[in-house]
């Protein structure tokens, strides 16, 4: 038996029988919680423990699915059991959380939210430590089982979701195939939930089976995978290095004025982190004594590289997290992002010493590898729990900075309260409404509270999201812009963010486009299209976006005022009143071109 054949499971026709019963309850369990949801019965009605069980019956049936072969009866047990409790107390929390789980609001969410967006990642992980840890039968495994197990069950995964997207392909071209001759009976059944429920999650317990049976083909599909995606990181880490060192000359300004610079860097640092694993594999081409199986030189530096250029990227991440947090307090977005960029930087700081210490010191990535996903799995459960939910954080910061007058109540996002931060902003607003010692507060607070949904007219003069006038200078925006209610807008889904939130800012633009003497306002938001505002019969509407405003250069153009007002082109075509317009192929190339030149 060689190494590899050993990390291979020994599926047997009982195996193959148990997953298809997996698959067939799990899609019964998906059925019936459907049906109760559309009929509106219990446990429908009880949302807290829908949740519960549609997670418990979503993600605890794949992870049983998958380490059926893996581990022995007992411990496959315990873990079944640890999964579906984990599932379902993070999902009723998810729903426990929301305000309008209560009579007399809204028709009750039954679907949870942040249960999908870190569960997956944390089950994923926490099975491959424990899938290794029982192969080699020691709590902390060696790091060749590690890379095997996790690489190994990650394509398994991924392969099985491809079998059943294809499988499905097949269904629906067989549908269309007995359209052409007017039957329309196969259609018709495979749309059914009775059919498609099932017949979905056994395709997929099918799939993880069969990859199951070629363990030898997923384990050469992932040599391919990680050969190629290594060769990337000699790309990568030249790029990044060179953005690290162009900030030597051009300063942090330009990077701070795009607004999502902690975003893009931590995309950046998360695309190193998984390049250079794919290079390193299990890191036995860094100490083979062959002088054919070493690693190629390119690879070695590459890996050095983006290891040490990954301490300045996460540091600028933090920095701006820091100052946007300065400026505005925690939010939700802040939190998590202040929670990737704390895994980022175990990562940084654990690759920058290997590569420091010694040439490369394979025994230091590893630890660093196994240790940050023990640090991905606690912080991932600390945010999607009370522990540190940023609801309840980002709540608390947001209310003390609101008493303290850092964000004064006119500027304040009371919306942020009552519809992005569930249970903990609402108990928030509700302990503000009763707080005498602050009129003006209360007031808002208490108007904000009637508000069934984030449509509904806001309180009388309230003011949402940072907007700062910036030509022309010491320019301000009309009282009757900022106390708008854009909720009741047609064009309402179009507006920027900082319309609607105190999380986002904007920065103004005042100059009269069409000549009646009054201005019409152009917004640049944190992220999206330039949009623009125009003051008629008497109110501000959202009037459209500014095209080419993507292009590079046009943003600071407008900013700081280098720009002037022309004729169109062309003229609109009047339809019964309806103003029809060319709209024009813009050419970035040409205007940054003129910029340069300016």
């Amino acid at each position: 038996m060689t190494d590899t054949d050993d990390f291979d499971p020994a599926p047997t026709p009982l195996t193959f029988a148990l997953r298809v019963l997996i698959g067939l309850l799990q899609g019964a369990a998906l059925y019936a919680l459907l049906r109760v949801a559309l009929d509106k019965v219990w446990p429908a009605t009880t949302p807290e423990l829908y949740a519960a069980l549609l997670v418990t019956a979503v993600f605890t049936p794949l992870v049983a699915s998958s380490a059926l072969t893996r581990l022995r009866p007992i411990p496959l047990l315990v873990w079944v059991l640890v999964v579906a409790a984990t599932c379902a107390a993070l999902g009723w929390y998810d729903l426990s959380r929301d305000p309008f789980v209560t009579p007399g609001h809204a028709p009750p969410r039954v679907m949870p939210a942040q249960a999908w967006v870190g569960l997956p990642l944390v089950l994923f992980i926490a099975q491959s430590l424990l899938i290794a840890a029982a192969h080699d039968r020691r709590a902390i495994a060696k790091y060749h089982t590690y890379f095997e197990v996790s690489w190994g069950l990650g394509l398994q995964i991924a392969l099985a979701m491809l079998f059943a997207g294809t499988f499905w392909g097949v269904l629906w071209l067989g549908a269309d195939l007995f359209r052409l001759i007017k039957v329309e009976a196969f259609a018709r059944v495979i749309r059914q939930e009775w059919f498609w429920i099932p017949a979905t999650t056994v395709a997929v317990s099918v799939a993880l089976h069969v990859t199951d049976i070629r363990a030898g083909l997923v384990r050469g599909l992932r040599t391919v995978v990680c050969n190629l995606l290594g060769w990337l990181l000699p790309l990568a880490a030249a790029i990044v290095v060179a953005f690290v060192a162009a900030l030597l000359f051009t300063g942090l300004e330009p990077l701070w004025g795009t607004k999502r610079a902690a975003t893009i860097l931590l995309i950046a640092a998360a695309m190193l982190v998984v390049l250079i694993n794919t290079a390193l594999q299990d890191g036995a081409r860094l100490s083979a004594p062959e002088p054919g199986a070493t690693m190629p030189a390119a690879l070695r530096l590459s890996i050095a590289a983006a290891s040490l250029v990954l301490l300045p990227v996460v540091a600028l991440a933090g920095y701006a997290i820091a100052l946007r947090v300065g400026q505005y307090g925690w939010s939700n977005v802040r939190i998590v992002g202040t929670a990737g960029a704390v895994v980022a930087a175990c990562y940084a700081i654990g690759y920058a010493v290997a590569v420091v210490r010694r040439r490369i010191s394979t025994g230091i990535l590893a630890a660093t590898n196994i240790t940050t996903s023990l640090i991905v799995i606690g912080v991932a459960l600390a945010l999607l729990s009370p522990l540190a939910d940023p609801a309840r954080l980002s709540v608390a910061d947001q209310v003390a900075r609101l008493k303290d007058g850092r964000a004064p109540s006119d500027r304040f996002s009371f919306d942020y309260l009552r519809f992005e931060t569930g249970r903990y902003g609402v108990d928030a607003l509700r302990r503000l409404a009763q707080d005498d010692t602050a009129p003006a507060i209360r007031a808002k607070a208490v108007a904000t509270l009637d508000r069934q949904s984030r449509w509904d007219p806001k309180p009388e003069g309230e003011r949402v999201g940072p907007l700062r006038v910036v030509q022309p200078p010491g320019g301000e925006l009309p009282g009757d812009f900022l106390t708008a209610d854009w909720t009741q807008d047609r064009a309402s889904y179009l507006l920027p963010l900082c319309l609607k939130s105190s999380t986002s800012s904007c920065e103004a633009i005042l100059v009269d486009l069409d000549g009646d003497g009054t201005a019409e306002i152009i917004l640049d938001a944190d992220a999206g299209e330039t949009t623009v505002f125009r003051r008629t019969d008497g109110q501000w509407r959202y009037f459209g976006t500014l095209a080419g405003s993507s292009c590079k250069g046009v943003d600071e153009a407008l900013r700081a005022g280098r720009f002037s007002l022309v004729s169109s082109l062309l003229k609109d075509i009047d339809i019964a009143g309806t103003r029809l317009r060319v709209a024009p192929h813009y050419d970035c190339g040409s205007v940054t071109a003129r910029r340069v030149s300016d």
